[in-house]
């Protein structure tokens, strides 16, 4: 990305593609600051790190931070979806002169949430770009965006962050030991805002419930095996999180009998080695496949409910 402005080709529109979490909107957001910078410097400045030169002192770095610089423009989804209304307005807004900047900026974040009467509204300003403009679109994959706009776009792929990165930023900013830093880093599966809002707090002691109610699985009643496929579909905004512990609690237990030292868990490796005894490798394998298939079809909208009882009968060895 920084090669784009010390080369001085900076195209019309960028396609950031990358899983949630990744940074794809900071980025665009440090590049705004970058391309619009009073006072850049040369090379050591707060954007050094991923190749961008920018003080973030002057007034249009501060402006850009705060999100109240008039030419750097943020379209998001409303509720669901992008509307046509929404790229309406942004037509509008990229009509007329910029304001102050060096470059205008049109950050459409998750553009592959755009109704097809919002895309083509958009494909008439990729088709002819205004003046001093730069258009960054954020998307999981571009392949869930209309070919025309994709093509005319420069796409950068933003890949997981490593896990050794996340565990590293846990560590100094969140304060976790090294152990509790690397289980973390592994649950945000490459996503710095995942490893950044997860309840760090509650998140161990969690774990530690989880597992020991999966373990007691195989001799639970009929009742007990609903009542935690309840809790666990009652509490959304951590079931994600839940079902990818889970997962790499099943992982550990495979790994240990070829390579211990690979574990993640490592903090609860007393446990794992006894547990391990008690699972074949086919078993374990198949378990992991059942969590996936439990992940997939909440994706996909499934109940809840309906998707964690199954799970969890198919985990006490029942389905």
């Amino acid at each position: 990305m920084g090669g784009l402005l010390k080369r001085g080709s900076i195209p019309h529109a960028l396609l950031f593609t990358g899983m949630d979490g990744v940074g794809k909107r900071t980025v665009a957001l440090r590049f705004a600051m970058a391309c619009n910078c009073q006072a850049p410097s040369d090379g050591d400045g707060r954007g050094a790190a991923d190749g961008f030169s920018f003080c973030g002192d002057c007034s249009a770095c501060r402006k850009i931070r705060a999100g109240s610089h008039p030419d750097i423009h943020l379209t998001r989804p409303a509720a669901v979806a992008i509307r046509i209304d929404q790229i309406r307005a942004l037509r509008g807004q990229l009509a007329m002169k910029p304001y102050d900047a060096r470059y205008r900026f049109a950050i459409i974040a998750d553009a592959h949430t755009m109704n097809a009467e919002a895309a083509n509204a958009l494909l008439k300003v990729l088709e002819e770009p205004p003046d001093r403009t730069i258009l960054v679109l954020t998307a999981v994959q571009a392949s869930d965006l209309l070919p025309t706009i994709v093509s005319r776009c420069q796409p950068v792929r933003f890949h997981p962050i490593p896990r050794n990165t996340l565990a590293a930023y846990l560590e100094t900013h969140a304060n976790l030991s090294s152990e509790a830093a690397t289980v973390r880093a592994a649950l945000a599966n490459g996503s710095f805002a995942r490893a950044r809002d997860a309840d760090l707090a509650g998140w161990m002691p969690r774990r530690r419930w989880l597992i020991r109610q999966t373990e007691a699985l195989s001799s639970a009643s009929s009742v007990a095996m609903l009542a935690f496929a309840e809790k666990l579909a009652k509490d959304k905004p951590r079931l994600g999180d839940a079902l990818e512990i889970l997962k790499l609690w099943f992982r550990d237990l495979l790994i240990w009998r070829h390579d211990p030292e690979r574990i993640i868990n490592s903090d609860l490796a007393d446990r794992i080695g006894p547990a391990a005894r008690l699972e074949t490798s086919a078993g374990l394998l198949a378990k992991i496949e059942n969590i996936g298939a439990a992940q997939r079809a909440i994706e996909g909208n499934v109940n809840s409910r309906l998707a964690m009882e199954v799970l969890v009968r198919r985990l006490a060895g029942l389905g």
